[in-house]
């Protein structure tokens, strides 16, 4: 087991999780949403796809002992663990700058989409400098630049009986966490949600870090 990493509040992180290793995610703080991405790097046009889970599982919501497909439909990871209340969205995109201009924000404002372009582009420098990373000089000016439709771990959100889409509180605890086994060579992006114009919500006022590690086997 590898030491438990820091995602930062409001940023990004791109990590390469070979075949059969598991990452496992910890919402340290409680309530913090995280956005969670999983591609080929071989073929970074297939990634973990919300919209083909939701075809294959035939359900809008996914839990711990569900196999997760990619945009392919070839399964890309096993749900091993979540020892969270279970909600988690997979319906709402990543928050972008535009975003945040139509809620009333001035000036910039960190987002997920730009924290996934900037992780992405930090794993590749990474790479284009070492030589332990095959996988990852794979997949150089390959990988998509606007991010999937993440699975938004953590986040709250349900569908009514006219529709509609409610963002609700998370359900999150302190220490909950979630831990995903990898079932071929892929790259794990994660983002601490920067979302903080939701407070009427009793999400996070101030978003918070999470942790991460990757787990033999």
């Amino acid at each position: 087991m590898s030491t438990p990493q820091t995602l930062p509040a409001r940023s990004g992180t791109a990590l390469l999780l070979p075949k059969d290793q598991t990452v496992k995610i910890t919402n340290t703080h409680g309530r913090q949403v995280i956005d969670f991405w999983a591609l080929n790097p071989s073929n970074p046009a297939e990634y973990l796809s919300m919209s083909h889970n939701h075809a294959i599982h035939r359900k809008l919501h996914f839990k711990a002992g569900d196999t997760l497909y990619s945009s392919i439909s070839r399964p890309i990871l096993s749900w091993r663990d979540d020892t969270s209340h279970g909600d988690h969205d997979t319906l709402i995109s990543a928050c972008n700058p535009l975003r945040y201009e139509k809620m009333g924000v001035k000036g910039w404002h960190a987002s997920c989409a730009e924290n996934y372009q900037e992780a992405v582009r930090g794993l590749l420098s990474a790479a284009a400098t070492t030589t332990t990373s095959d996988i990852a000089q794979e997949v150089k000016d390959r990988f998509p630049v606007t991010p999937p439709t993440p699975l938004n771990l953590f986040m709250n959100v349900k569908v009514s009986q006219e529709g509609g889409i409610v963002f609700r509180a998370p359900t999150s605890r302190e220490g909950d966490s979630v831990a995903f086994k990898a079932l071929m060579d892929v790259v794990v992006v994660l983002s601490a949600c920067p979302m903080d114009q939701r407070a009427s919500d009793d999400w996070l006022p101030d978003p918070k870090e999470a942790h991460y590690e990757i787990i033999e086997g």
